[in-house]
């Protein structure tokens, strides 16, 4: 189960960085796979080394913490030494357990590094981990699914028929990258949709292309706001394919950063909390049906060759690459990396399990608002929208991601009923799978041409 572990794999997934760039911590299990059954003990090494030449560090403090689903948090410090720190754990059920361990400064503080996604810049401790699963075939969620789950969204698409599908298509040869300039044509693509919002994205389709000869890739946005990527969609029709990267929120493309930083910050702030304690009014129900429509869209072009349509896309755009699956049969291949919007419900299972992003339910104050809101978004919960799903799809996902936590996903992972496979990163966090995303795409492509 799982991918072989490698020291390539081990340095690209390993979430490390250095004080001053100096220095970096690797931890690893004693299975490489990181796989085990229920009650078996997890052992840990972890060390801390000189970036620059590999050495191991000796008399770095740091922090640790072991958690994981359904146990309380253990944590202490240590000091680093030339042999590994070793640490142990288990679970008795299946899930998740991290093993987390983060670098302090001589007044014995974490060491904070800053990053940026889109408007927000945040703090993050420097350190690595490790994950280990469970039984992961064996996570079930074991809440009910809305008994007109397909009903609601039967309707939803019904609304959408009742719109034409209209598109405002604007050249945009200067977005083209440089050494694609006269092999893709690229457009700023603006196309009705129920739902209030149009579906917004930049369209890439070779030059010269015929009817009928292309396959589709349509490609969907991670959380947060900004503008959908002629980049993406360029590279992609350079595949000899139509492309299309869709922004989550049908807003324009290629403003000024401060465009979209004022909209992260005032209009769509926390908009993932939209309307979620009722089905009708939940912020995605919008995104979805942009979602429906571009395929749409896509389909309706005559360059499409009427049978090959692929869809992509990584946290919230794994959680639209598996509605788009579920809820359009012409797709025929789905790669969703690290998808967000799976199993809502976690906290509910027992023992509790950490729900994928945005974690609704944590957004009720009381008891009757969680219900409330646990009720609502189980119409947009990935464990019901996998069932659905009959194209072979690739799922990923990093033991140390605290996002979209890796059990989260085994339980949509084990709800798909047909071809699928699942890639694992033991020390990834939520950015692991780099271009495992492009490269299986491509795989694909090339299969079935």
């Amino acid at each position: 189960m799982g991918l072989k572990w490698t020291a390539a794999l081990a340095a690209l997934c390993i979430a490390a960085v250095s004080w001053a760039e100096n220095y970096v911590v690797e931890a690893v299990t004693d299975k490489p796979d990181a796989f085990y059954r229920s009650g078996e003990t997890v052992k840990v090494k972890v060390v801390v080394k000189d970036k620059n030449t590999g050495k191991v560090v000796s008399g770095q403090k740091l922090k640790y913490e072991i958690g994981g689903d359904g146990i309380a948090s253990k944590r202490g410090t240590f000091t680093s030494a030339e042999e590994p720190a070793e640490f142990s754990a288990k679970l008795d059920n299946p899930g998740w357990l991290r093993f987390q361990f983060n670098l302090l400064d001589a007044d014995g503080k974490p060491i904070m590094q800053e990053k940026k996604s889109g408007a927000r810049t945040y703090k993050t401790p420097v350190g690595g981990g490790v994950g280990a699963m469970f039984d992961p075939e064996k996570i079930i969620n074991t809440q009910p699914e809305p008994a007109d789950f397909d009903a609601f969204w039967a309707a939803q698409r019904a609304e959408l028929d009742k719109v034409p599908i209209k598109a405002v298509r604007t050249p945009e040869p200067d977005r083209i990258p440089k050494k694609l300039k006269g092999k893709v044509d690229l457009y700023d693509v603006k196309v009705d949709c129920a739902g209030g919002m149009p579906v917004s994205g930049y369209l890439a389709i070779p030059a010269g292309a015929k009817p009928r000869s292309l396959p589709a890739v349509v490609s969907f946005h991670g959380a947060g706001v900004r503008s959908a990527n002629p980049g993406v969609a360029s590279t992609a029709a350079a595949l000899n394919c139509i492309a299309m990267d869709v922004n989550a929120h049908g807003i324009e493309n290629g403003k000024p950063q401060d465009y979209y930083t004022d909209l992260e910050r005032g209009k769509l702030k926390n908009y993932r909390s939209f309307g979620c304690d009722n089905r009708d009014t939940v912020y995605f129900k919008g995104m979805y049906l942009r979602v429906m429509r571009a395929l749409d869209y896509v389909k309706s072009l005559p360059e499409w060759d009427g049978k090959i349509l692929v869809v992509t896309g990584g946290s919230q755009g794994g959680g639209q690459t598996i509605a788009a699956a579920a809820l359009d049969h012409d797709v025929t291949f789905a790669f969703a990396a690290v998808p967000a919007l799976s199993e809502h419900s976690a906290w509910m299972e027992k023992p509790a399990r950490r729900p994928g992003w945005p974690r609704f339910i944590s957004m009720g104050k009381t008891p009757e608002e969680k219900e409330k809101i646990s009720k609502a978004v189980a119409y947009y919960d990935n464990i019901y929208f996998a069932r659905r799903i009959k194209c072979p799809i690739m799922l990923s996902t990093g033991f140390m991601d605290f996002t979209c936590s890796p059990s989260s996903v085994y339980a949509v992972y084990n709800n798909i009923p047909g071809e699928k496979k699942i890639f694992t990163f033991p020390s990834g966090n939520h950015s692991c799978t780099g271009n495992r995303t492009s490269i299986e795409r491509n795989n694909y492509l090339k299969s079935v041409r």
